[in-house]
């Protein structure tokens, strides 16, 4: 059993590896849509009443069971969020708005969605958790990590 632990190690970093940061694969949710209503994929949606600094929200409910809201603020390469770590179960509708004070690319892994932010302007990306797991929600041109999605 001790001679397999290498192999292992190797297949283990190459599927590390291999679901990182890439072109968006199809989406496991299915929906067409993953972006604000009317927007195109990847676009902010400009709503007014997104979260800005120390205001930003975490995940709640609000308007129903089963849809999770989670505001990510980011300014002078801070991440403001109320929870690094956003609990949902499996088939919740998951709503993320992130505001940045700079461009920026948002990617959520593992459901390989991404969303292109301009400065000041909240784009806002829905899914549909159907996928278990934990998956990491980041910034790719700064590496920040904003929070990780848990689904259960």
């Amino acid at each position: 059993m001790r001679g397999l632990r290498g192999p292992v190690a190797v297949v283990a970093l190459v599927l590390l590896v291999a679901a990182g940061c890439g072109k968006p694969a199809p989406r496991p949710d299915g929906g067409g849509g993953g972006v604000s209503p009317g927007a195109p994929s990847g676009a902010s949606s400009g709503a007014s009443g997104a979260s800005s600094g120390a205001g930003a929200g975490g995940p709640s409910a609000p308007g129903g069971a089963g849809v999770t809201e989670v505001r990510v603020s980011v300014a002078k390469g801070r991440v403001v969020t109320a929870s690094r770590t956003v609990k949902v179960h499996r088939g919740a509708t998951v709503v993320i708005t992130v505001t940045s004070d700079v461009a920026e690319e948002f990617h959520l892994h593992g459901y390989d969605r991404e969303l292109e932010l301009a400065p000041g302007r909240p784009g806002t990306l829905r899914l549909v958790a159907s996928v278990p797991g934990v998956f990491e929600a980041e910034l790719h041109h700064s590496g920040a990590r904003a929070f990780e999605l848990q689904v259960g």
